[in-house]
Protein backbone atom coordinates (compact mmCIF):
# COMPACT_ATOMS: atom_id res chain seq x y z
CA UNK A 1 0.00 0.00 0.00
CA UNK A 2 1.21 3.18 -1.03
CA UNK A 3 1.97 5.47 2.02
CA UNK A 4 2.04 9.70 1.77
CA UNK A 5 5.66 10.64 2.66
CA UNK A 6 7.24 13.80 3.55
CA UNK A 7 11.05 14.01 3.37
CA UNK A 8 12.45 17.02 4.91
CA UNK A 9 15.59 18.94 4.76
CA UNK A 10 16.50 17.07 0.63
CA UNK A 11 18.63 19.38 -1.45
CA UNK A 12 18.02 19.87 -5.15
CA UNK A 13 20.45 20.29 -7.91
CA UNK A 14 21.79 23.29 -8.20
CA UNK A 15 20.46 24.70 -5.21
CA UNK A 16 21.99 25.53 -1.79
CA UNK A 17 18.74 25.76 0.30
CA UNK A 18 16.98 22.58 1.67
CA UNK A 19 13.43 22.13 0.86
CA UNK A 20 10.99 19.34 1.84
CA UNK A 21 9.13 17.11 -0.55
CA UNK A 22 6.12 15.78 -0.23
CA UNK A 23 4.26 12.50 -1.13
CA UNK A 24 0.69 11.77 -1.69
CA UNK A 25 -0.83 8.58 -3.87
CA UNK A 26 2.62 7.52 -5.55
CA UNK A 27 3.55 11.37 -6.89
CA UNK A 28 5.23 14.25 -5.97
CA UNK A 29 2.51 16.60 -4.48
CA UNK A 30 4.45 19.30 -3.32
CA UNK A 31 8.33 20.59 -3.66
CA UNK A 32 9.04 23.89 -0.87
CA UNK A 33 10.31 24.80 2.59
CA UNK A 34 9.06 24.46 5.83
CA UNK A 35 5.83 22.46 4.26
CA UNK A 36 3.51 21.19 7.21
CA UNK A 37 1.65 18.19 6.21
CA UNK A 38 -0.21 16.08 8.89
CA UNK A 39 -1.32 12.93 6.77
CA UNK A 40 3.03 12.11 5.58
CA UNK A 41 4.94 10.32 7.22
CA UNK A 42 8.21 12.47 7.89
CA UNK A 43 11.38 11.15 7.15
CA UNK A 44 14.21 13.95 7.68
CA UNK A 45 16.74 13.49 4.68
CA UNK A 46 19.18 15.25 6.72
CA UNK A 47 20.51 17.22 3.93
CA UNK A 48 21.02 14.47 1.20
CA UNK A 49 20.60 15.37 -2.72
CA UNK A 50 17.52 14.35 -4.16
CA UNK A 51 17.71 12.79 -7.76
CA UNK A 52 15.37 10.92 -10.05
CA UNK A 53 16.32 7.25 -9.56
CA UNK A 54 18.71 6.10 -12.11
CA UNK A 55 18.80 4.24 -15.52
CA UNK A 56 21.10 1.50 -16.70
CA UNK A 57 20.51 1.46 -20.55
CA UNK A 58 22.60 -1.74 -21.05
CA UNK A 59 22.76 -4.76 -19.04
CA UNK A 60 22.44 -8.51 -19.41
CA UNK A 61 20.54 -10.20 -16.94
CA UNK A 62 20.97 -14.05 -18.70
CA UNK A 63 24.14 -14.01 -17.60
CA UNK A 64 25.05 -12.34 -14.18
CA UNK A 65 27.44 -14.08 -11.88
CA UNK A 66 27.88 -16.64 -14.35
CA UNK A 67 31.64 -16.59 -13.87
CA UNK A 68 32.65 -20.25 -13.85
CA UNK A 69 34.58 -21.73 -15.62
CA UNK A 70 36.63 -18.45 -16.15
CA UNK A 71 37.44 -16.20 -18.88
CA UNK A 72 41.41 -16.96 -18.52
CA UNK A 73 42.28 -14.45 -21.52
CA UNK A 74 39.94 -12.15 -20.51
CA UNK A 75 38.99 -11.57 -24.23
CA UNK A 76 35.21 -10.74 -25.31
CA UNK A 77 35.50 -13.50 -28.15
CA UNK A 78 36.42 -16.63 -25.21
CA UNK A 79 33.88 -14.65 -23.03
CA UNK A 80 31.62 -15.52 -25.91
CA UNK A 81 32.55 -19.02 -26.49
CA UNK A 82 31.71 -20.54 -22.88
CA UNK A 83 28.83 -18.80 -22.86
CA UNK A 84 27.73 -20.57 -25.70
CA UNK A 85 29.05 -23.79 -24.32
CA UNK A 86 26.94 -23.23 -20.93
CA UNK A 87 23.53 -21.67 -21.96
CA UNK A 88 21.95 -25.04 -23.30
CA UNK A 89 22.90 -26.57 -19.89
CA UNK A 90 21.67 -23.76 -17.60
CA UNK A 91 18.32 -24.31 -15.75
CA UNK A 92 15.30 -21.78 -15.44
CA UNK A 93 15.89 -21.50 -11.63
CA UNK A 94 19.84 -20.63 -12.10
CA UNK A 95 19.06 -18.33 -14.40
CA UNK A 96 16.20 -16.61 -12.61
CA UNK A 97 17.84 -16.82 -9.13
CA UNK A 98 21.31 -14.82 -10.64
CA UNK A 99 18.96 -12.14 -12.58
CA UNK A 100 16.95 -11.35 -8.99
CA UNK A 101 19.80 -11.03 -7.22
CA UNK A 102 21.63 -8.45 -9.80
CA UNK A 103 18.45 -6.22 -9.74
CA UNK A 104 18.03 -6.26 -6.10
CA UNK A 105 21.38 -4.76 -6.21
CA UNK A 106 20.08 -2.54 -8.71
CA UNK A 107 16.97 -1.28 -6.47
CA UNK A 108 19.07 -0.85 -3.42
CA UNK A 109 21.27 1.55 -5.05
CA UNK A 110 18.60 3.23 -6.72
CA UNK A 111 18.19 2.31 -10.37
CA UNK A 112 14.81 2.45 -11.22
CA UNK A 113 14.43 1.55 -15.07
CA UNK A 114 16.99 -1.10 -16.80
CA UNK A 115 17.14 -2.07 -20.79
CA UNK A 116 18.42 -6.17 -20.57
CA UNK A 117 19.67 -8.13 -23.54
CA UNK A 118 18.47 -11.09 -23.70
CA UNK A 119 20.76 -13.61 -25.83
CA UNK A 120 18.70 -15.44 -28.50
CA UNK A 121 20.12 -18.03 -31.21
CA UNK A 122 19.68 -21.89 -32.41
CA UNK A 123 21.65 -22.88 -29.13
CA UNK A 124 19.34 -20.85 -26.51
CA UNK A 125 16.52 -20.95 -28.34
CA UNK A 126 13.98 -18.69 -25.90
CA UNK A 127 15.41 -20.68 -22.72
CA UNK A 128 16.93 -17.25 -21.44
CA UNK A 129 14.47 -15.20 -22.48
CA UNK A 130 11.60 -16.79 -20.22
CA UNK A 131 13.53 -16.93 -16.76
CA UNK A 132 14.58 -13.44 -17.25
CA UNK A 133 11.00 -12.52 -18.03
CA UNK A 134 10.03 -14.32 -14.79
CA UNK A 135 12.82 -11.88 -13.07
CA UNK A 136 11.14 -8.88 -14.63
CA UNK A 137 7.52 -9.50 -13.05
CA UNK A 138 9.02 -10.24 -9.78
CA UNK A 139 10.66 -6.48 -9.77
CA UNK A 140 7.44 -5.07 -11.33
CA UNK A 141 6.92 -1.71 -9.13
CA UNK A 142 10.12 -1.78 -8.16
CA UNK A 143 12.36 -1.60 -11.30
CA UNK A 144 10.98 -2.07 -14.96
CA UNK A 145 12.90 -3.81 -17.13
CA UNK A 146 13.10 -3.30 -21.10
CA UNK A 147 14.25 -6.64 -22.64
CA UNK A 148 15.76 -7.16 -25.83
CA UNK A 149 16.25 -9.95 -27.73
CA UNK A 150 19.93 -10.25 -29.26
CA UNK A 151 21.06 -12.44 -32.09
CA UNK A 152 24.38 -12.52 -30.51
CA UNK A 153 25.24 -15.61 -32.93
CA UNK A 154 24.13 -13.65 -35.71
CA UNK A 155 21.05 -13.54 -37.99
CA UNK A 156 23.27 -14.36 -41.10
CA UNK A 157 25.20 -17.02 -39.25
CA UNK A 158 23.09 -18.09 -37.40
CA UNK A 159 19.69 -18.39 -39.37
CA UNK A 160 17.82 -19.82 -37.03
CA UNK A 161 17.10 -16.73 -34.90
CA UNK A 162 15.62 -14.96 -37.09
CA UNK A 163 12.05 -17.22 -36.70
CA UNK A 164 13.29 -17.08 -32.87
CA UNK A 165 13.46 -13.17 -32.82
CA UNK A 166 10.09 -12.95 -34.06
CA UNK A 167 8.93 -15.65 -31.69
CA UNK A 168 10.64 -13.64 -28.86
CA UNK A 169 9.13 -10.72 -29.64
CA UNK A 170 5.84 -12.13 -29.42
CA UNK A 171 6.80 -14.23 -25.96
CA UNK A 172 8.29 -11.16 -23.76
CA UNK A 173 10.83 -9.16 -25.28
CA UNK A 174 10.60 -5.09 -25.71
CA UNK A 175 13.25 -4.18 -28.23
CA UNK A 176 14.83 -5.40 -31.49
CA UNK A 177 18.61 -6.64 -30.86
CA UNK A 178 21.47 -6.75 -33.47
CA UNK A 179 25.21 -7.19 -33.51
CA UNK A 180 25.85 -6.72 -36.99
CA UNK A 181 29.69 -6.79 -37.17
CA UNK A 182 30.35 -10.05 -36.08
CA UNK A 183 28.74 -11.17 -39.45
CA UNK A 184 31.19 -12.82 -41.88
CA UNK A 185 31.15 -9.32 -44.30
CA UNK A 186 29.68 -6.39 -44.86
CA UNK A 187 27.20 -7.56 -47.03
CA UNK A 188 26.39 -9.69 -44.07
CA UNK A 189 26.06 -7.05 -41.86
CA UNK A 190 23.57 -4.84 -44.15
CA UNK A 191 21.22 -7.97 -44.66
CA UNK A 192 21.47 -8.32 -40.30
CA UNK A 193 20.64 -4.84 -40.45
CA UNK A 194 18.04 -5.21 -42.54
CA UNK A 195 16.08 -8.18 -41.30
CA UNK A 196 16.39 -6.01 -37.95
CA UNK A 197 14.59 -3.58 -39.11
CA UNK A 198 12.01 -5.52 -40.86
CA UNK A 199 11.67 -7.16 -37.16
CA UNK A 200 11.18 -3.93 -35.61
CA UNK A 201 8.38 -2.51 -38.25
CA UNK A 202 6.40 -5.69 -37.43
CA UNK A 203 6.27 -5.54 -33.84
CA UNK A 204 6.45 -1.21 -33.76
CA UNK A 205 9.49 -1.62 -31.86
CA UNK A 206 12.51 0.06 -30.81
CA UNK A 207 15.81 -1.04 -31.83
CA UNK A 208 19.19 -1.37 -29.82
CA UNK A 209 22.50 -3.36 -31.19
CA UNK A 210 25.59 -3.77 -29.80
CA UNK A 211 28.03 -1.63 -32.74
CA UNK A 212 31.39 -2.69 -33.76
CA UNK A 213 32.53 -4.05 -30.37
CA UNK A 214 35.75 -4.35 -31.48
CA UNK A 215 39.07 -2.46 -31.74
CA UNK A 216 39.51 -3.17 -35.50
CA UNK A 217 39.53 -0.21 -37.46
CA UNK A 218 37.99 -1.82 -40.06
CA UNK A 219 34.71 -2.54 -38.27
CA UNK A 220 32.41 0.43 -39.90
CA UNK A 221 28.78 -0.94 -39.36
CA UNK A 222 27.74 2.02 -37.56
CA UNK A 223 28.08 4.43 -40.73
CA UNK A 224 25.62 1.54 -42.19
CA UNK A 225 23.76 1.58 -40.10
CA UNK A 226 22.89 5.25 -39.39
CA UNK A 227 22.10 5.27 -43.10
CA UNK A 228 19.44 2.68 -42.72
CA UNK A 229 17.64 4.54 -39.51
CA UNK A 230 17.38 8.07 -41.86
CA UNK A 231 16.46 6.18 -44.73
CA UNK A 232 14.03 4.22 -43.17
CA UNK A 233 12.77 7.01 -41.08
CA UNK A 234 13.73 5.18 -37.79
CA UNK A 235 15.06 8.48 -35.72
CA UNK A 236 14.79 8.79 -32.54
CA UNK A 237 13.82 5.35 -32.34
CA UNK A 238 17.31 3.47 -32.70
CA UNK A 239 19.91 2.76 -29.60
CA UNK A 240 24.31 1.07 -30.12
CA UNK A 241 25.95 0.05 -27.50
CA UNK A 242 30.03 -0.04 -27.21
CA UNK A 243 30.75 1.42 -30.70
CA UNK A 244 34.79 0.68 -29.86
CA UNK A 245 36.40 0.83 -33.10
CA UNK A 246 34.95 4.66 -33.26
CA UNK A 247 38.08 5.21 -31.48
CA UNK A 248 40.17 3.94 -33.78
CA UNK A 249 38.98 5.07 -37.23
CA UNK A 250 41.13 8.03 -38.52
CA UNK A 251 40.04 11.11 -37.38
CA UNK A 252 38.32 12.34 -40.46
CA UNK A 253 36.22 9.21 -41.16
CA UNK A 254 34.93 9.54 -37.15
CA UNK A 255 33.52 12.57 -37.67
CA UNK A 256 31.88 12.00 -40.53
CA UNK A 257 30.33 8.85 -39.16
CA UNK A 258 29.43 10.85 -35.99
CA UNK A 259 27.42 13.43 -37.85
CA UNK A 260 25.39 11.01 -39.28
CA UNK A 261 24.86 9.53 -36.02
CA UNK A 262 24.00 12.79 -34.96
CA UNK A 263 20.77 13.25 -38.33
CA UNK A 264 19.82 9.83 -37.19
CA UNK A 265 18.91 10.90 -33.75
CA UNK A 266 21.04 7.50 -32.57
CA UNK A 267 21.55 7.61 -28.69
CA UNK A 268 24.79 6.07 -27.92
CA UNK A 269 25.52 3.96 -25.09
CA UNK A 270 29.15 3.22 -23.64
CA UNK A 271 30.14 0.46 -21.36
CA UNK A 272 33.33 2.20 -20.08
CA UNK A 273 34.22 -0.82 -17.18
CA UNK A 274 33.49 -3.86 -19.27
CA UNK A 275 35.10 -2.57 -22.35
CA UNK A 276 37.96 -1.58 -20.52
CA UNK A 277 38.41 -4.85 -19.31
CA UNK A 278 37.64 -6.63 -23.00
CA UNK A 279 39.37 -4.62 -25.37
CA UNK A 280 43.49 -4.21 -26.23
CA UNK A 281 44.05 -6.92 -25.54
CA UNK A 282 45.86 -7.92 -28.04
CA UNK A 283 47.97 -4.59 -28.32
CA UNK A 284 51.42 -3.75 -27.22
CA UNK A 285 52.05 -0.63 -25.79
CA UNK A 286 50.16 1.92 -25.95
CA UNK A 287 47.27 -0.58 -25.37
CA UNK A 288 44.02 0.83 -27.21
CA UNK A 289 41.28 1.30 -24.05
CA UNK A 290 38.04 0.23 -26.26
CA UNK A 291 36.17 3.68 -25.10
CA UNK A 292 34.26 5.28 -27.94
CA UNK A 293 34.49 8.90 -28.63
CA UNK A 294 32.21 9.90 -25.81
CA UNK A 295 33.64 13.68 -26.07
CA UNK A 296 33.61 13.98 -29.28
CA UNK A 297 29.62 12.63 -29.82
CA UNK A 298 28.78 14.92 -26.79
CA UNK A 299 30.18 17.51 -28.67
CA UNK A 300 27.96 16.70 -31.73
CA UNK A 301 24.54 16.97 -30.44
CA UNK A 302 24.66 12.97 -29.97
CA UNK A 303 22.26 11.74 -26.82
CA UNK A 304 25.47 9.49 -24.70
CA UNK A 305 24.63 7.25 -22.05
CA UNK A 306 26.28 4.97 -19.87
CA UNK A 307 25.83 1.12 -19.04
CA UNK A 308 26.83 -1.89 -16.63
CA UNK A 309 26.59 -4.30 -19.11
CA UNK A 310 27.70 -7.11 -16.66
CA UNK A 311 28.33 -7.79 -13.64
CA UNK A 312 30.31 -10.95 -12.11
CA UNK A 313 30.63 -13.36 -15.15
CA UNK A 314 32.67 -14.05 -18.27
CA UNK A 315 32.24 -10.48 -19.74
CA UNK A 316 33.55 -8.67 -16.44
CA UNK A 317 34.59 -10.52 -12.94
CA UNK A 318 33.58 -6.95 -10.95
CA UNK A 319 30.61 -4.90 -10.86
CA UNK A 320 28.49 -3.38 -8.17
CA UNK A 321 24.74 -2.67 -10.39
CA UNK A 322 25.72 0.76 -8.96
CA UNK A 323 25.21 3.58 -12.22
CA UNK A 324 27.45 6.27 -9.92
CA UNK A 325 30.15 3.81 -10.49
CA UNK A 326 29.62 3.46 -14.06
CA UNK A 327 29.13 7.67 -14.40
CA UNK A 328 32.37 8.04 -12.74
CA UNK A 329 34.41 5.36 -14.49
CA UNK A 330 32.56 7.34 -18.19
CA UNK A 331 34.09 10.78 -16.42
CA UNK A 332 37.67 9.33 -15.83
CA UNK A 333 38.02 7.63 -18.71
CA UNK A 334 36.32 10.04 -21.74
CA UNK A 335 38.26 13.24 -19.68
CA UNK A 336 34.63 14.60 -18.84
CA UNK A 337 36.48 16.60 -15.65
CA UNK A 338 35.20 20.40 -16.60
CA UNK A 339 32.30 21.10 -14.60
CA UNK A 340 29.98 21.25 -16.70
CA UNK A 341 30.95 17.50 -18.27
CA UNK A 342 31.28 16.47 -14.87
CA UNK A 343 27.16 17.26 -14.76
CA UNK A 344 27.17 15.61 -18.15
CA UNK A 345 28.57 12.07 -16.82
CA UNK A 346 26.03 12.86 -13.80
CA UNK A 347 23.32 12.81 -16.33
CA UNK A 348 24.11 9.85 -18.63
CA UNK A 349 22.43 7.26 -16.43
CA UNK A 350 19.63 10.19 -15.57
CA UNK A 351 18.19 12.35 -18.28
CA UNK A 352 20.23 10.82 -21.07
CA UNK A 353 19.34 7.30 -20.20
CA UNK A 354 15.85 8.70 -20.05
CA UNK A 355 16.05 9.95 -23.55
CA UNK A 356 17.67 6.68 -24.66
CA UNK A 357 14.15 4.61 -23.13
CA UNK A 358 11.79 7.09 -23.98
CA UNK A 359 10.44 7.32 -20.57
CA UNK A 360 8.19 10.20 -20.01
CA UNK A 361 7.19 11.59 -16.98
CA UNK A 362 11.10 11.71 -15.99
CA UNK A 363 12.36 13.90 -12.70
CA UNK A 364 11.54 15.23 -9.85
CA UNK A 365 8.50 16.99 -11.01
CA UNK A 366 5.29 17.94 -9.16
CA UNK A 367 2.36 15.42 -10.55
CA UNK A 368 4.90 12.90 -11.87
CA UNK A 369 5.27 9.21 -10.50
CA UNK A 370 7.94 10.15 -7.24
CA UNK A 371 10.84 8.08 -8.21
CA UNK A 372 13.89 9.34 -6.25
CA UNK A 373 17.27 8.54 -4.60
CA UNK A 374 18.41 10.79 -1.70
CA UNK A 375 22.28 10.21 -1.81
CA UNK A 376 24.50 11.71 1.27
CA UNK A 377 26.53 13.78 -1.37
CA UNK A 378 26.13 17.54 -2.34
CA UNK A 379 26.48 18.07 -6.15
CA UNK A 380 27.40 15.89 -9.44
CA UNK A 381 31.05 16.09 -8.64
CA UNK A 382 30.38 14.54 -4.89
CA UNK A 383 27.85 12.16 -6.21
CA UNK A 384 30.14 10.74 -8.33
CA UNK A 385 33.42 11.05 -6.14
CA UNK A 386 31.81 9.44 -3.01
CA UNK A 387 29.37 6.99 -4.35
CA UNK A 388 27.50 7.10 -1.01
CA UNK A 389 26.42 3.48 0.19
CA UNK A 390 23.44 4.86 2.29
CA UNK A 391 20.87 5.85 0.39
CA UNK A 392 17.25 6.33 0.27
CA UNK A 393 15.08 4.69 -2.54
CA UNK A 394 11.87 6.38 -3.32
CA UNK A 395 9.89 3.95 -5.96
CA UNK A 396 6.21 5.17 -7.02
CA UNK A 397 5.92 6.98 -3.79
CA UNK A 398 7.04 3.37 -1.70
CA UNK A 399 10.13 3.63 0.53
CA UNK A 400 12.00 0.32 -0.96
CA UNK A 401 15.42 1.13 0.08
CA UNK A 402 16.68 3.03 3.46
CA UNK A 403 19.76 3.74 5.37
CA UNK A 404 18.77 1.07 8.31
CA UNK A 405 16.88 -1.56 5.85
CA UNK A 406 17.25 -2.89 1.95
CA UNK A 407 14.79 -4.58 -0.19
CA UNK A 408 14.97 -8.18 -0.30
CA UNK A 409 14.11 -9.76 -3.78
CA UNK A 410 12.27 -12.98 -1.48
CA UNK A 411 9.90 -10.18 0.13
Amino acid sequence: MTENWLFHNALLENSSTPVDIAIRLGKVADIGPGLDLADCQVVDAGGMLASPLFIDPHHHLDCAFLSEPPNLSGTLEEAIQINARLKESRSDQDVFEKACRALQLAVQNGTGWMRSHTDIDSISKLKLLHPVSEAKQKFNGLLDVQLVAFPQLGLIADPHSIDLMRRAMREGADVVGGMPHAEASMDDAARHIEIAFQIAEEFNADIDMHVDETDNPASRTLELLAEVTIRQGYQGHLTVGHCCALSAYPDDYARRVIEKVAQAKISVITNPLVNLYLQGRQDAQPVRRGITRVKELLEAGVNVTCGSDDISNLFFPYGRMDMLEVAMATSVVSHLTRPQEIQAAFNMPRWHAAKCLNLQDYGIIIGAPANIVFLAANNAREALQLQPVKRLVVRNGNLVSSREERISYNS
